[in-house]
């Protein structure tokens, strides 16, 4: 892979900028040259003063760098999520078969989150497995969750839920929610980890109705109203307006869970095709639930 300098080197003169703009009061103007030359190498400090004179992250950055692509597990990442929002668990399935033995781990790992959302598409229990062993292992190790754990754990929920019991839940909700804490600012949520909240309070409102959990799935409305929907993302925002329709349905307003969850519905439905399937397999699965639920109560 060619050195990072050439590809500041590239945003730079994109930019139209100078050396003494971008590298003034940071390195000298030889270091700056051999640097984008590909000659030296600089300290993060450094270079994140650097990419704050070019106005682009380091994220951004590495995206230029990697010729305009993602990093290969945000690839793997984005095709196990398209096929599994299309409902194409054919070619899911293929994909973890292809990939659960790679000699790259990220691709184990990634493997084996696909493997559980198969298994938790259509099963309420999750067992632990061969293939649905690596991520959990690689989530329940981790001591701080950064973002890419983040967006990811809510697939601990079923798997916790089998394995050690509905009340190891609390203190993996705990961990979720200070770990999304970290990443709020005066300035907003730079990384809407708060998405990734709302998606785990959905998958706890699911599990908790899985198991007839009915005390605890109720707890969830005053945690998903916390988090404002201006905080949130447009995806989030459908989200939570998801979970709290269906929650209504459960245990609040009939008529307003259903105009809640109707409304996410026309939104999802202008588009063709469909960008999440699995929106609406939950819905035709869960109204039904609830209207057996309120019948029984």
């Amino acid at each position: 892979m060619k050195a990072i300098g050439l590809t500041v080197h590239q945003v730079r003169l994109a930019k139209g900028l100078t050396q003494q703009e971008v590298y003034g009061g940071i390195v000298s103007r030889s270091f700056a040259s051999r640097f984008e030359s590909g000659s030296n190498d600089i300290g993060a400090s450094k270079l994140f003063a650097i990419l704050d004179n070019l106005a682009i992250s380091a994220d951004e950055l590495r995206f230029i760098h990697q010729s305009y692509q993602p990093s290969p597990m945000e690839q793997a990442l984005a095709q196990i999520h398209q096929y599994y929002a299309a409902a194409n668990f054919t070619a899911l399935t293929d994909w973890v078969r292809d990939h659960q033995h790679s000699p790259r781990a990220y691709e184990q790992l990634v493997a084996s989150y696909a493997s559980i959302l198969l298994i938790a598409y259509d099963h309420e229990a999750v067992h632990l497995t061969v293939a649905t062993r690596p991520a959990y292992r690689h989530l329940l190790t981790a001591k701080t969750w950064t973002v890419q754990e983040l967006k990811l754990a809510n697939l601990l929920i079923p798997i916790i839920a089998t394995t050690d019991g509905l009340p190891a839940l609390a203190p993996l909700t705990t961990k979720m929610e200070k770990n999304c804490q970290r990443y709020q600012t005066q300035w907003g949520d730079p990384f809407n980890v708060l998405d990734n909240l709302i998606e785990f309070y959905g998958s706890l409102l699911q599990t908790y109705l899985n198991f007839h959990d009915y005390d605890n799935a109720r707890t969830l409305k005053s945690k998903l109203k916390t988090i404002e929907a201006e905080h949130l993302n447009w995806d989030g925002r459908l989200s939570r307006q998801l979970w709290l329709g269906l929650w209504e349905c459960y245990f609040g307003d009939w008529d307003l869970g259903q105009s809640l969850i109707d409304e996410v519905i026309a939104v999802e439905e202008r588009h063709h095709p469909r960008i999440d399937n699995s929106l609406f397999a939950i819905r035709n699965v869960r109204v039904k639930q609830a209207r057996e639920y309120r019948n029984n109560q």
